[in-house]
């Protein structure tokens, strides 16, 4: 919004006040260096003003040319179909010389930039459009080519163009053109296309329905095609037009044309009409316009569009049993008239196709060859247009009642009344459209602009609505390019359902928003953690417990999901979810795939992981613990060394835990200059009932496959970090073992003491784990009863099966971290993520405290985050599984010849 001030003709000043979407960061930094251009410099004045003053004015009586200031300002409504309200929007206030060219640049600049989408904005438009996320290919045949893309302006238009670009398509080889409908945020999308650098014009509709008459924009716009098409051939790009055949109107895909782009997709009927009367084609055209994916699922969401903007249009009228005259009863107009009628209109049917009046007919509607016939009938108040075509002429104009409203939702219906020629005196009513006088006297209404009406000062489609057709616009696209070189030249109808068929877009298209039970997959994009993941097609391969966890984590982030696992039956109805292995997964939903989180067994590790890599070089992988067998280390690591490109972490929860932070500090605080002398870690489960049912069953390392590399992590977050690397690099013969053997499970219990100078004393560590009885030492249980007040409560939950202790003897004081579960004396229990910090001197309790966390969402988040970012990955840290692996070969080396007795190693 600008407004100017009145100022007498004299006055030497003027202010403009501007406002939208735009952080003080990104406000300073642009008028920094639009100030620079104009030799200028831009003095900070406050916390929220800027002087723009010259370079070489004395700072103690600077001339101001322009004083910029600034404050929050919240807007009236959201400017989003999602009423996303960015996080920073200003309101800015500009007092400068009428005359400052410096004034002039810096408004231009800013009424561009709070036009632009923010970035919360872009996030949203995403978020809701979760099946293009998820079938946007991670290496794309898209990716070589340069694409004209030609459509209206709306949201969902730019989210496909950003699909584009993650795709592969540099910003830079794309060319969007709008239609020249009046949408109602095409300038928002324009200042967005061009500030993420791609090539934003026009090619009105009009232009290339009348040529003649706009002559010189139809030459202006196809020089800027012209110069987009020879600039891509010259860098080795060959072209692809996503089009409503405006483009191959023009020749462009003829044999004989001066410049031919490479390959087309044909998005409209009109579009079909218009190629047809170009010349044979030269290059091949798939065509969505009569595809399934058009006609099942984009006409509906196209007719809905249609009948909200016709009634947003006529708040004040009746429309509920009066006659409506429908002219074409084609795959829209059939629906409109359905519809219409489903409110009680009565319709009539206007369309010279037999067939189509034997539809209509059959649905019980009146119907007439002929406009002409069908105004002799009936008086109708609504005419609805959808044939892009001529549907009125001259003889009929004194036929329509006096007060009928024209809904055009073709551009050419009724374009006969702005005709040179035939067209009739007209009052411009704003925001509605035009009101038309008649020959005889009377008068009627042409809703919007007498193109698609549904488009007219509205966003037409919600993105939802939209987002499959896009989705498979997207893969058609990217099937095209490549089979283009293969592909005989002329229409292709069928080959788009059989490419979108196999792509497994109807199946997540009913799952995502459809299926009973399903999740609402369209997730809101929360402020913090979910953005990064919002949309992000992620597959979770194995659903174990782990792999449960993991898929309802990257959920909650915002992740659009798949699940693998060709092992386990009982698979998901919230996600996406395939019954076998990732090589029988279709090729359009594998290569989709942005994240993956591997949860299979620990033998699976390494194969799946190979075949992830094979596929994608690339690929961003989370890797539940532990990352492979022991025997696999090596080839894991010359794995990773092959794949640089790719990026790899493995899941470390307890790296993260909010507890051992608090351990820390207490330590810090309590026994500042006292080093720890005995530190203890015990996690222990009871997973006899499990391994019954043949799950979590680790025959190579046994007890050191489940919770060890946990403990392990614990302990180097309890050590000071020499004390940690010392014990770590020390042999495992030189610590005391008792080890539990188990016929089945190899190793079900072990202890661990190990003994290395560090400081002035001898560092004690003792490691504790069993997966066949709930503990297998005293003292699980923490022996100081609770506070009763606060978060502790009786009766959670049965008696716990698990428990996860760590003790540190530091000076004169003992502190103890429970881990979740935490069950104290008495009964008393805290709920899940909580857990319970304490510390005790000569008996005395000192420090008694309850922290809420859960470190596998914090280390799932942070991962994902990491991998999905533009920063350096760490390379897997694989010493904690040297250390186990080379445990459980001293244990196998002195295993026991009865595997029922407990020995000493």
């Amino acid at each position: 919004m600008r407004e100017l001030s009145p100022s007498p003709a004299d006055a030497p000043t003027a202010w403009t006040v501007l406002r939208g979407p735009i952080d003080p960061d990104t406000l300073t930094t642009g008028v920094t260096e639009i100030a620079a251009r104009h030799q200028l410099r831009a003095v900070p004045s406050g916390e929220a003003s800027l002087l723009l003053t010259p370079v070489t004015a004395e700072p103690q009586s600077p001339h101001v040319q322009v004083t910029l200031r600034w404050h929050p300002y919240t807007p009236p409504r959201p400017d989003t179909l999602s009423h996303v309200v960015p996080a920073t929007h200003l309101e800015i206030f500009l007092d400068h010389q009428e005359q400052a060219d410096a004034a002039a640049d810096l408004t231009g600049w800013l009424e561009t930039a709070l036009r632009r989408f923010h970035p919360d904005e872009l996030e949203q438009i995403t978020a809701t459009m979760p099946l293009l996320a998820q079938f946007t290919p991670a290496a794309s045949a898209l990716a070589g080519w340069a694409v004209i893309f030609r459509d209206h302006y709306v949201e969902n238009t730019l989210g496909f163009l950003l699909a584009l670009q993650r795709a592969g398509v540099p910003a830079q080889w794309i060319y969007a053109l709008a239609k020249g409908d009046r949408t109602h945020n095409r300038d928002r999308v324009h200042a967005t296309l061009l500030h993420l650098g791609c090539a934003s014009g026009l090619l009105d509709n009009t232009t290339i329905n009348a040529p003649d008459t706009h002559a010189a924009e139809l030459a202006t716009a196809m020089d800027q095609v012209d110069a987009f098409i020879d600039a891509a051939h010259a860098a080795g790009r060959k072209v692809l037009v996503i089009d409503d055949g405006g483009l191959l109107a023009q020749g462009y895909g003829r044999a004989d044309a001066p410049r031919r782009i490479d390959a087309a997709l044909e998005l409209t009927i009109s579009g079909l009409k218009r190629i047809t009367g170009a010349g044979e084609l030269a290059i091949p055209v798939l065509n969505l316009a009569r595809s399934q994916l058009k006609t099942r699922l984009g006409y509906p969401e196209i007719a809905d569009s249609c009948l909200r903007r016709l009634r947003a249009l006529l708040p004040a009228v009746k429309i509920t049993g009066r006659p409506v005259l429908v002219i074409g009863y084609g795959t829209l107009g059939s629906r409109l008239a359905k519809a219409l009628h489903n409110q009680g209109c009565q319709i009539h049917v206007v369309d010279p196709d037999p067939l189509a009046l034997i539809a209509a007919a059959e649905a019980g509607h009146p119907t007439y060859r002929t406009t002409t016939h069908a105004l002799h009938a009936v008086h109708p108040f609504l005419i609805v247009g959808t044939t892009g075509e001529d549907a009125l002429t001259p003889g009929d104009l004194p036929l329509l009642p006096d007060g009928t409203y024209l809904a055009p939702f073709a551009t050419r219906d009724f374009s006969l009344l702005a005709d040179p020629d035939h067209g009739r005196p007209a009052t411009e009513i704003p925001g509605i459209g035009r009101r038309y006088r008649l020959p005889e006297g009377g008068h009627v209404t042409l809703l919007g602009d007498g193109r698609s009406m549904n488009l007219f000062e509205a966003d037409a489609i919600p993105n939802q609505g939209y987002d499959a057709y896009r989705a498979g616009t997207l893969i058609a696209a990217d099937a095209l390019c490549e089979r283009a070189d293969s592909l005989p030249p002329g229409i292709h109808t069928d080959l788009v359902d059989d490419i979108v068929l196999s792509s497994g877009l109807y199946s997540a298209y009913f799952d995502t928003y459809l299926a009973a039970g399903h999740q609402p997959a369209p997730r809101v994009a929360a402020r913090q953690g979910t953005a990064a993941l919002a949309g992000t097609p992620a597959c979770v391969v194995g659903y174990g417990a782990a792999g449960r966890l993991h898929a309802e984590i990257l959920a909650e982030h915002g992740a659009s999901l798949t699940v693998v696992d060709p092992k386990h039956q009982d698979l998901p109805k919230a996600y996406r979810s395939f019954p076998h292995g990732l090589e029988e997964m279709p090729t359009a939903v594998r290569s989709a795939i942005r994240l993956w989180s591997i949860c299979c067994p620990t033998a699976d590790h390494l194969p799946v992981l190979r075949t992830i890599l094979a596929k994608d070089p690339e690929a961003r992988i989370l890797l539940e613990k532990p990352a492979c067998q022991g025997h696999e280390i090596d080839a894991f690591a010359a794995l990773l060394a092959s794949h640089r490109n790719a990026r790899v972490m493995v899941t470390d929860q307890y790296q993260h835990a909010r507890a051992l932070d608090a351990l820390t500090d207490l330590m810090n605080r309590l026994e500042p200059r006292a080093e720890p002398d005995y530190v203890a870690v015990t996690f222990t489960k009871d997973r006899i009932s499990d391994i019954a049912k043949g799950r979590f069953v680790d025959r190579s390392y046994g007890v050191l496959g489940y919770e060890w590399l946990h403990m392990l992590a614990v302990l180097r977050r309890t050590l000071p970090p020499e004390a940690a690397a010392a014990y770590l690099a020390q042999q495992p013969q030189h610590a005391e073992l008792w080890a539990t053997y188990d016929p089945q499970l190899f190793v079900s219990a072990l202890i661990e003491r190990s003994t290395i100078p560090h400081a002035s004393t001898r560092l004690r560590i003792e490691l504790t784990s069993s997966i066949a009885s709930p503990t297998i030492i005293l003292g699980s249980t923490p022996r100081t009863t609770p506070n009763r007040t606060g978060p502790w409560r009786q009766g959670l939950r049965p008696a716990d099966d698990r428990h996860r202790r760590v003790t540190v003897h530091a000076g004169r004081t003992q502190f103890t971290v429970h881990l979740d579960p935490v069950t104290a004396t008495g009964g008393w229990q805290l709920e899940r993520n909580h857990h319970r910090v304490t510390a005790e001197r000569d008996g005395m309790v000192l420090h008694d405290e309850v922290v809420h966390d859960s470190p596998l969402h914090t280390a799932i988040h942070n991962a994902t985050t990491t991998l999905t970012g533009a920063g350096s990955v760490p390379e897997p840290d694989l010493s904690p599984l040297r250390r186990i692996a080379s445990l459980a070969e001293l244990l196998r080396a002195q295993q026991p010849t009865s595997l029922t007795e407990q020995t000493s190693a």
